[in-house]
């Protein structure tokens, strides 16, 4: 007897590329293979002891029960004063809300935003999983190739990219995967083709805070205050303070999206965790020396992968200035041969990659982007250097 179908919807939903190479390079290790995982998401540090104290006290204080869905009040009210002071806008407490992560707030986005046949503009390479929730939603993404303008969004692309039927626009800045940082008069420009065509923003902000070799991020909103009516700000805890585990992300937006998007949470999956959230709270005043040691520690591994990379003869790099990392351009590679294998895709050459040099890499077409590989710093400085090594040598093998 065979079981009944599974729901249309399953069709557009695959696993990201980015947990398929993660989960293999550790199921290598963990046969004991000497494996580099260039494929996590995540930093390789220890989050705060602050954080660590404030969530034990916060279990000892019996914080077991349910919160409201978006978060408690009086965390709600510090996350606002946080977010005002971090953007220079005021928002108040309805105005900010938190989530299972920030993957959680950008679904919310998409459902409480879009309506069926409505379309998202989205710049390729994208995060991998922007374009499913926009599909689970009854959206259409539009992509807007990047790579042309050294792989920051334009307003005249954007422009272009305009129908009747365009509803959103969608910003990730610092990107994931490229590093890139975007320009702040390009942010500008599309700030007012966002009002002139009435859109919504939704402006992924998750590594704000995680920025190259003293550079600067740009929230749209801190560059056009007057868009704040009509943009949805994604930002989470997971990256800068270490504890992607914890899933704890937050949305700043308009009180009538917060509203919805806690109707929409209360029955999904209703509050986040009420440990992460106070412990969070307690310790976000200490984040900032913890933020700043990251920074410089990640500035290191990008200034060894940049001279080792350079050293790879046909391979190029996009300019990586936030985040922890680096899109490669490796299309002269696909159509040649590995010693005697011909590699004839991008996927192809990761798996070639992680079997030849026990090197975990992600395949740029889970990004859109079938030209490049991600490659994360985000790891030891032995494994960077180890890793960069072994990369050097398997290019080298190209004929």
């Amino acid at each position: 007897m065979t079981s009944p179908t599974l729901a249309l919807r399953n069709d557009l939903v695959v696993a990201p590329s980015t947990s398929r190479m993660r989960g293999i390079a550790n199921e290598l290790k963990e046969r004991g293979e000497s494996v580099i995982n260039f494929a996590a998401g995540e930093l390789d540090f220890d989050t705060l002891d602050s954080l660590k104290k404030a969530a034990i006290e916060a279990i000892r204080g019996k914080c077991n029960t349910y919160t409201p869905a978006l978060g408690e009040k009086k965390i709600r009210q510090q996350l606002a004063a946080h977010v005002s002071e971090q953007l220079g806008v005021a928002y108040a407490w309805n105005e900010v809300g938190m989530t299972a992560g920030a993957k959680q707030a950008l679904y919310n986005a998409a459902m409480v935003l879009i309506n069926p046949g409505d379309e998202v503009i989205i710049p390729i390479p994208y995060w991998v999983t922007f374009p499913t929730q926009i599909e689970l939603a009854g959206g259409k993404p539009v992509l807007v190739d990047t790579r042309p303008e050294g792989y920051q969004l334009t307003a005249e692309r954007v422009a272009a990219a305009i129908t009747p039927q365009t509803r959103a626009i969608l910003i990730n800045t610092p990107n994931n995967p490229t590093g890139a940082v975007y320009d702040s008069e390009a942010l500008r420009r599309i700030g007012e083709l966002a009002i002139r065509h009435d859109l919504w923003i939704i402006f992924d902000e998750c590594y704000s805070r995680l920025i190259r070799n003293g550079g600067e991020h740009h929230s749209i909103v801190t560059l056009m205050p007057e868009l704040k009516e009509r943009t949805v700000i994604v930002n989470s805890f997971s990256k800068s303070m270490a504890l992607t585990g914890w899933r704890l992300g937050y949305v700043s937006a308009p009180e009538q999206v917060i509203k919805a998007m806690e109707n929409l949470q209360g029955h999904t999956t209703s509050n986040p965790n009420v440990v992460a959230q106070v412990a969070v709270s307690r310790a976000l005043d200490d984040s900032a020396d913890f933020i700043a040691t990251a920074n410089a520690i990640l500035d290191a591994r990008l200034q060894v992968i940049h001279e080792a990379l350079a050293g790879i003869e046909h391979l190029r790099v996009a300019p990586a200035m936030g985040a922890f990392y680096v899109f490669a351009d490796i299309q002269w590679f696909i159509g040649r041969c590995y010693g005697d294998k011909p590699v004839r895709s991008t996927d192809e050459l990761v798996e070639l990659i992680l079997a030849e040099a026990k090197v975990a890499v992600v395949s740029g077409a889970g990004f859109g982007d079938p030209s490049g590989i991600r490659i994360s710093y985000a790891v030891s400085d032995a494994d960077v250097a180890t890793g960069m090594q072994r990369l050097r040598e398997f290019f080298a093998r190209f004929n």
